[in-house]
């Protein structure tokens, strides 16, 4: 870290308040948040957990990945918990593990994501939420 300073700063930020650095840290050490991305990409709030998965990163705790995959993967449980319907979310689940995250990763493994790539990946979910949402307001599903 380059401004040690900073990370401490950044450490004692939000304390006392859920989901703050020291306790995402802690619960790290305790074994209660498992040492992956899949397991960051879950916690919230997802600002701080993802500041935190890449300080891992930097350091060699965790797999470099790329920031922009990470970031969309951050954000898409938030997306998903705010769509109405249990059979939209898992039509927009199944649409963004076998389309979109693999584009992107696709990519990430080519050169690299730029924020405009990562932004693309979710105007495609959120267009795919509102097409399914405006099927459901014509009592129309996505199979007729």
């Amino acid at each position: 870290m380059d401004k040690p300073r900073s990370g401490l700063a950044w450490l004692e930020m939000r304390r006392g308040r859920p989901g703050n650095a020291s306790q995402l840290l802690r619960r790290l050490g305790l074994g209660e948040i498992l040492l992956t991305h899949d397991a960051f990409h879950e916690l919230q709030p997802w600002r701080a957990a993802a500041h935190l998965e890449e300080l891992l990163m930097t350091c060699g705790v965790l797999p470099a990945v790329d920031k922009y995959l990470c970031s969309f993967q951050h954000w898409l449980p938030g997306h998903l918990a705010g769509i109405g319907g249990p059979e939209h979310v898992k039509t927009i689940r199944l649409f963004s593990t076998w389309r979109v995250i693999p584009r992107l990763r696709a990519r990430a493994e080519r050169s690299h994501i730029t924020p405009s790539i990562r932004r693309f990946a979710a105007e495609q979910i959120k267009y795919a939420t509102a097409f399914l949402q405006w099927l459901g307001e014509r009592n129309s599903t996505l199979a007729s």
